[in-house]
């Protein structure tokens, strides 16, 4: 049995908190899918599908913002997003990418790697 939503939000939101304290970057992985968050930036990878359901995610959260000079100049399939918000709002949207731009099953396993 996985994790819950409501289990998940805590950690990301505790992850966001000691990332923002620490000045470091923290790396959300659901299966092989991985969202990075590092000073108010999430970076992620998206395929074409996916690219779609992200864009249309972003419809939802208006305070997510593509960063055009980062996303243009990155690989392709990489996004940088503005993350300018609080941690529960931040962890809500990590939320969703795994969810509705994965497809991640709803007790999905949350794992947390933090890094300098």
């Amino acid at each position: 049995m996985g994790e819950t939503p409501a289990s998940r939000r805590r950690t990301l939101v505790s992850a966001v908190v000691e990332a923002r304290s620490a000045d470091e970057a923290v790396t959300f992985l659901a299966g092989d899918d991985a969202v990075v968050y590092e000073d108010r930036t999430l970076r992620l990878e998206v395929g074409g599908d996916e690219r779609r359901r992200l864009e249309a995610l972003l419809e939802e959260y208006h305070v997510f913002k593509i960063e055009e000079p980062a996303t243009r100049k990155a690989e392709e399939g990489v996004v940088h997003l503005s993350a300018v918000t609080d941690p529960k709002h931040a962890a809500d949207f990590v939320e969703s990418v795994f969810r509705k731009v994965y497809g991640a099953d709803e007790g999905y396993e949350l794992r947390v790697e933090r890094r300098s």
